[in-house]
């Protein structure tokens, strides 16, 4: 069947998150994901899909990317398709947001993010890391190593806790310098991955 999506159809989106393309319109074939998020942001935790390819296309701004031992900075225009198995996450540079798609073939780990948004308004507020890798693992999405790592918007992988300490301090040196006000929500809210490491 053929669809037709306007901005305004999308579902509920979470934390910079809105699915254009959900896989129940692919008959489960492919899933399209809009992410936008403002500079110095450090994505989620490396990780893996042990099912499912994933494809980043950005649309505008710059985005760093980590594959497996790799790291390189993809600007408008520029892709990168991950294979199944790949370790892998995403950053924003200190003086660029970045606005992606994200395409899964095939389709369903988009199912993640209004599952956590429900999840998070039935708690009452946000979730721990361990409930969240709980729902991402219902989504084929998998932790790379037994201490989440994050990638820093310089481009290293660091401790989850460590990364978001030094995004902060970037995006706010960044922000200051350029008379900018920061208008993207987080991923997390401070000293989430901190205290998720004390709590393990």
């Amino acid at each position: 069947m053929t669809h037709i999506v306007h901005p305004e159809d999308r579902p509920e989106g979470r934390r910079g998150f809105e699915i254009v393309l959900s896989t129940t319109m692919t008959d489960g074939a492919a899933s399209l994901v809009e992410t936008e998020q403002g500079p110095a942001w450090s994505g989620p935790p490396l990780h893996t899909h042990a099912q499912s390819t994933e494809t980043y296309f950005v649309v505008s701004g710059r985005l760093i990317v980590a594959l497996d031992d790799e790291v390189v900075e993809l600007g408008p225009s520029s892709m990168a398709h991950i294979t199944s198995g790949t370790r892998h996450t995403w950053a924003t540079p200190p003086g660029e947001g970045a606005r992606f798609l994200t395409l899964h073939m095939p389709g369903g780990y988009e199912n993640y993010h209004p599952t956590a948004l429900q999840a998070e308004k039935d708690n009452g507020g946000p979730l721990t890391q361990e409930d969240l890798f709980k729902i991402a693992a219902r989504f084929d999405w998998r932790p790379a190593g037994e201490r989440p790592l994050r990638l820093t918007p310089d481009g290293r992988l660091v401790p989850a806790a460590q990364a978001d300490d030094e995004a902060a301090a970037l995006r706010e040196a960044w922000l200051t310098a350029n008379g900018r006000q920061d208008a993207v929500r987080p991923i997390h809210e401070d000293g989430f991955y901190e205290k998720a490491g004390q709590e393990a």
